[in-house]
């Protein structure tokens, strides 16, 4: 988004109507700033009042320069307008907006539901609603109400990054209900469906990451399905896309943007060389960054099996990484590669709580923190030495 959507010369209109400042919630000196407004997707684009610090606007993931440009127009009129909005739609998001704030996933998804009922068919911000409710209620675990909303709403979604990311929530909530059941096995072949229309108009206002999403997202909606060879088809689709627009960037820090999915796309494929290719040079041109070396200790530990290269690399990741919630991450991978070498992974599990502790409450994991206790009991009895046997 900042490389290729804020930057875009569309933005212009409402460069200067608001304040821009970036976030990385990874980073202990933002801690409070995270915990007062949380997120459920990277990135997540909020509006906040100066003047209370309450959330006017919320926006999920990638989207075109035209949504995030009607995004802050219409914040930034919600910040004019002071008090309860005048569009009760969006005195219904902002009561959304004030419930994820807090914490309370069911109040969150009664109101965005209610945002959506109360949005004209043509109102703009209807899609991005639309995501809001699917993520909420995703996240609150209320399947039903997720599929059936996803069978009544995925034809009226948009040709773009907010109508694929709308099956990929509604598919996330199929997953969830038991298998066979009708209004699941229904909303996954419209999944399907729908994401292949998007995907075939020539003229769909998709960057090539959202393109890319779009078909990793088919490319598993597929395999679920029993359709393999389709589902090759697709990422094999997604190869091209990426490598394309890797091609056209002018540098290599522009070029990493699609790092991740070449990558990912790479192993699915059954070829990990061209990943450890990839990987391997783009820590030569950006030796500051911890992605590639990370990237790369994964590829080696689950694709290649050279474990002694893989626990460098990572190590090498680990050491330019910040305390936050994707050092976890990349501590887990180190656990798989130390405890495939054999080694121990005691210290790394330590290390892994103690980072999860100091999360912002907001990212707290107490299942992970908890399993992790029990691998720590079980590391420290395997450890100890059984009595010796006196003659």
């Amino acid at each position: 988004m900042q490389r290729f959507v804020l930057s875009d010369p569309g933005m212009k209109p409402v460069a200067d109507a608001v304040v821009w400042s970036s976030v990385e919630t990874e980073r202990e000196l933002n801690k409070a700033v995270v915990e007062k407004y949380p997120v459920d997707a990277w990135p997540t684009f909020l509006i906040v009042d100066p003047d209370t610090e309450a959330v006017l606007g919320r926006f999920l993931g990638s989207g075109t320069v035209q949504d995030m440009r009607a995004f802050v127009q219409d914040g930034v009129r919600a910040y004019r307008e002071k008090g309860k909005p005048a569009d009760p739609a969006w005195a219904a998001q902002r009561e959304g907006d004030a419930a994820r704030a807090r914490g309370d996933l069911k109040a969150t998804a009664e109101a965005y539901g209610r945002a959506v009922q109360l949005s004209r068919a043509d109102d703009p911000q209807r899609p991005q609603r639309l995501n809001l409710y699917m993520s909420a209620l995703l996240r609150g675990r209320d399947d039903r109400t997720c599929v059936q909303t996803g069978l009544k709403e995925a034809r009226n979604t948009p040709d773009s990054a907010l109508g694929t990311d709308f099956q990929s929530y509604a598919f996330s909530c199929v997953q969830n209900l038991p298998k066979g059941d009708p209004d699941a096995v229904r909303m996954h072949d419209l999944a399907i469906a729908r994401i292949r229309e998007i995907l075939a108009k020539p003229d769909a206002p998709l960057a090539a990451d959202d393109r890319s999403d779009a078909l990793a997202n088919l490319s598993e909606m597929l395999d679920v399905k029993g359709k393999h060879p389709e589902a090759v088809a697709a990422m094999q689709e997604r190869g091209q896309v990426l490598e394309k627009a890797a091609a056209a960037a002018p540098d290599a820090t522009l070029a990493s943007t699609f790092d991740a999915h070449r990558a990912d796309t790479y192993l699915y494929l059954k070829e990990p060389a061209k990943a450890e290719k990839l990987l391997a040079q783009r820590e030569k041109e950006m030796p500051s960054d911890y992605n590639p070396p990370a990237r790369l200790a994964r590829v080696l530990l689950l694709e290649e099996k050279k474990l002694p290269q893989a626990e460098a690399a990572v190590d090498r990741a680990l050491a330019k990484m910040d305390r936050g919630q994707r050092r976890v991450g990349i501590l887990d991978l180190k656990a798989k590669i130390l405890k495939a070498e054999g080694k121990s992974t005691t210290a790394v599990l330590r290390e892994q709580l103690d980072v999860l502790r100091s999360l912002p409450k907001t990212q707290r994991k107490p299942a992970r923190e908890a399993e992790i206790e029990r691998q720590l009991g079980t590391a420290s009895l395997g450890s100890l030495k059984p009595p010796a046997l006196l003659a």
